[in-house]
């Protein structure tokens, strides 16, 4: 085959960030994970972050 791509597997991450101090933080995505949707509280302000970005990288 002329244009055949080999495709390296994905891994999922979720990107949770406090709006008061703009820490972010990163983990493995977990099934129901949806943008902007509020999860654990931020460690240093006690209040509750946000998930700002989805996004996967391939495996090496």
């Amino acid at each position: 085959m002329m244009f055949s791509k080999k495709e390296k597997p994905l891994v999922a991450f979720t990107v949770q960030k406090c709006q008061s101090c703009k820490k972010e933080t990163k983990r493995k995505f977990e099934e129901g994970d949806c943008l902007f949707a509020p999860t654990l509280e931020c460690t240093s302000c006690k209040i509750p972050t946000n998930i700002s970005k989805i996004f996967g990288q391939p495996i090496e």
